[in-house]
């Protein structure tokens, strides 16, 4: 579990656009319904391209900085009709806004690994979703990437200080795979229509993913910020070097990503 308090712009330029890597599918297998709701928005990639399509979306986070940035893209849309189709709201699951059985659609993209109770979660998501509703959620898998794979090796060969872990407890936590997020949602009364592993190729400049690791995004931005000065910049210094394999000849980097998705809706 991570928390993305404070860092919404960090993550826009960087993480943000490694999430938005499963926007596409994520908009496929959820046809238009009465009301799209997009749990976990963050800055909202995904919202404004339901919206673009003709959808009325209900976007909620947790963060204020999230739904913050969430609202001024959406004010920003040269679309205005995808502005217009888009509300934003700070909250989240497993407190939803809605009433029961309301959504006609709901998507929780890499929100379901964030959260501190994903069973109440995804049952909060089971709730608002109406009997025919497509219940879409994205994690990632237990493996973490190359781009992180290389920070963690970087971090422990400059001496890095370790920081409190933030795994839940063996009780509240599951198999981070298709079939572990698949158990929960049946868990929850769900009926699984669709549990695989999605691939893409992640292109990123080096320069963007320093800066969200270095303003606090998620699990390795919180080990750099606890580091010295000196330690972050040997971290620094020594996965950009891990990084140069990924490089290609336009200068950007370009990772191999792997993530899971579940498409689940009430029997």
């Amino acid at each position: 579990m991570s928390s993305f308090d404070g860092v919404a712009g960090a993550y826009r330029r960087s993480f943000a656009t490694l999430c938005a890597g499963t926007v596409p599918t994520l908009l496929e297998v959820t046809a238009p319904g009465e009301l799209h709701l997009d749990v976990g928005c963050g800055t909202g990639d995904l919202a404004l391209a339901a919206a673009r399509e003709g959808r009325r979306v209900l976007a909620v986070d947790p963060d204020a900085d999230m739904v913050a940035a969430t609202r001024e893209a959406a004010t920003l849309e040269v679309a205005a009709s995808a502005g217009s189709a888009l509300s934003v709201e700070e909250a989240g699951a497993p407190l939803l806004p809605l009433p029961d059985r309301s959504a006609g659609a709901v998507t929780a993209n890499f929100v379901v690994n964030h959260v501190p109770d994903p069973r109440a979660t995804v049952r909060d998501l089971a709730r608002v979703a109406a009997p025919s509703a497509p219940i879409a959620m994205t994690i990632w898998p237990a493996a973490p990437g190359p781009h992180l794979a290389a920070f963690g090796e970087a971090s422990r060969a400059a001496g890095a200080v370790p920081v409190p872990s933030t795994h839940l407890a063996p009780e509240l936590d599951f198999p981070r795979s298709a079939d572990g997020l698949a158990s929960i949602a049946q868990e929850a009364g769900l009926e699984v229509v669709r549990a695989k592993e999605l691939h893409w190729t992640w292109r990123i400049a080096a320069d963007d993913l320093m800066a969200g690791i270095a303003g606090g995004v998620g699990g390795a931005g919180r080990l750099h910020q606890a580091q010295t000065g000196a330690v972050r910049a040997e971290i620094e210094e020594r996965v950009r070097k891990l990084w140069a394999p990924f490089e290609t000849a336009d200068g950007m980097l370009s990772f191999p990503v792997t993530a899971v998705l579940v498409v689940a809706s009430h029997p």
